[in-house]
């Protein structure tokens, strides 16, 4: 744990370096708010009867998902992009070196990274919310708790595409792959109700899907956690399912290029 505390520390006096650039990244998040609002008003009769059940104005509905959606690529991609640098630069086999477990060195690549995600995610609820979104603060606490659920369903794609990196120097299309599913199938934009019959059975094999339900529950509609308890319940199925196959991928792609030599080989 305290190896992974000490690779997000670095990584967060590495960024302070560069304060106008953070500044800008959480501006442009602020801006990025007025067109959802004024596209969600103009839809807002239009959506009103289909996103019953997971708040009332459309706005806080869109905004939610898309400030949720932040968090996907994060997950996704920070790992893969981690481990491709720390090859490159050979920092990775050095890291694996110490005697900090391969758990917490992985935590503390991305780790940053996630947590940024995360207070961008909220900085963009915050301009929505004063702005008009009726967001309920007092349920920040299972937002949180729901988001970090989010991130660690879609953190075994990382792991792959890590695996992927090391075998292979490139996570090929997997990660564009499960982002287009998760946008177009996980209702970031738009409840999964009003998807095509053909195709929104497949919005059950998306984690995002679950998550968004629930984070709309509780945070527009108010809902306690016991009251989304299904959904956290498929979270945690996905969670467990995905982690199993991201460690074993990691650890066979780990195994293969110690033997074969390649592991600071880019």
């Amino acid at each position: 744990m305290r190896g992974a505390l000490a690779l997000i520390r670095a990584s967060w006096q590495s960024a302070l370096t560069y304060r106008i650039r953070l500044l800008i990244s959480l501006a442009s998040l602020l801006i990025s708010v007025l067109p959802i609002y004024f596209i969600a008003n103009a839809l807002q009769d239009t959506m009103a009867e289909s996103i019953a059940g997971q708040g009332s104005h459309y706005f806080a509905f869109l905004v939610v998902g898309t400030a949720t959606f932040l968090l996907v690529p994060s997950a996704v991609n920070s790992l893969a992009g981690a481990v491709g640098s720390g090859i490159s630069t050979g920092g990775f086999e050095t890291l694996l070196g110490t005697r900090t477990p391969l758990p917490a060195v992985l935590a503390g690549m991305v780790g940053y990274g996630l947590l940024w995600t995360v207070l961008r995610a909220l900085v963009l609820m915050v301009g929505a919310w004063v702005l008009g979104a009726a967001i309920l603060w007092s349920q920040l606490g299972s937002a949180i708790l729901i988001m970090g659920l989010i991130i660690l369903a879609y953190v075994p794609f990382g792991l792959i595409g890590a695996a992927l990196v090391i075998s292979f120097r490139t996570a090929g299309p997997l990660p564009q792959a499960v982002l287009g599913v998760s946008a177009l199938l996980g209702g970031v934009y738009y409840p999964t109700q009003v998807i095509p019959s053909w195709i929104e059975s497949i919005s059950a094999f998306v984690p995002l899907t679950y998550g968004l339900r629930a984070l709309r529950g509780t945070l527009l509609e108010g809902s306690s956690l016991a009251a989304v308890l299904p959904e956290l319940g498929m979270l945690a199925l996905f969670i467990m399912i995905l982690m199993s196959i991201g460690w074993l991928a990691l650890g066979a792609s780990l195994h293969h290029a110690r033997r074969a030599g390649t592991l600071s080989h880019y």
